[in-house]
């Protein structure tokens, strides 16, 4: 189980890391128990990403989905099943291919950082989330800053990986595309799972 200090010290590395200072990565327990623990950082991701999910459900009704009616526990049971795949995916799959690729004596400290760096990252995609769902923002702008936001997240990731698995920049970019795609693909069969 998660402690109130670990979440705070792992947050802050998380942090350093996003202003792209190495020594973020001392603030983590890249122990093998870290690692596990660092899979409970779903339950700080579950209230950020259910903004998203609300913002998700009203460009949905925007575009004639049923607002009486829609089926909100169906949809966020999904969603929330999703989330919790994307974040076990992606190191399940890199695992088989680290000693391949030459990333077996990082794989553990990256999939550390990766994971305690969902919260900022997520945090930083809830703005127009929270703008879009509250009404504040329409359709254009609210795509005009998720793309905004969607570059920062992108270069976030990218030096998560140069720092955490000490790749070079080609291996970076790559580990980052293949990332994103498969997160793409598990949200595309999610939503078609769903119905949606």
């Amino acid at each position: 189980m998660l402690r109130r200090d670990e979440i705070q010290r792992s947050l802050v590395g998380a942090c350093a890391l996003f202003l792209n200072r190495p020594e973020g990565m001392q603030a983590l327990d890249t122990t093998v128990d870290g690692f596990f623990r660092s899979f409970g950082v779903i339950f700080l991701l579950a209230p950020l990403y259910a903004v998203s999910v609300l913002a998700e459900v009203r460009l949905l009704q925007i575009d004639g989905a049923p607002i009486d009616g829609f089926p909100y526990v169906w949809f966020f049971g999904w969603k929330f099943v999703g989330l919790a795949v994307d974040l076990l995916a992606f190191p399940v799959v890199l695992a088989a291919l680290a000693r391949p690729l030459g990333l077996a004596a990082r794989y553990v400290p990256f999939v550390v950082a990766r994971n305690w760096t969902s919260p900022v990252a997520m945090s930083l995609s809830i703005l127009p989330s929270v703008l879009f769902a509250s009404g504040l923002i329409g359709q254009e702008l609210a795509a005009i800053l998720f793309l905004a936001v969607a570059v920062v997240v992108i270069r976030y990731l990218y030096l998560v990986v140069r720092i955490a698995l000490q790749t070079t920049v080609a291996m970076s970019i790559g580990v980052v595309l293949f990332d994103l795609l498969l997160s793409l693909v598990l949200g595309e069969l999610v939503n078609r799972l769903a119905g949606f």
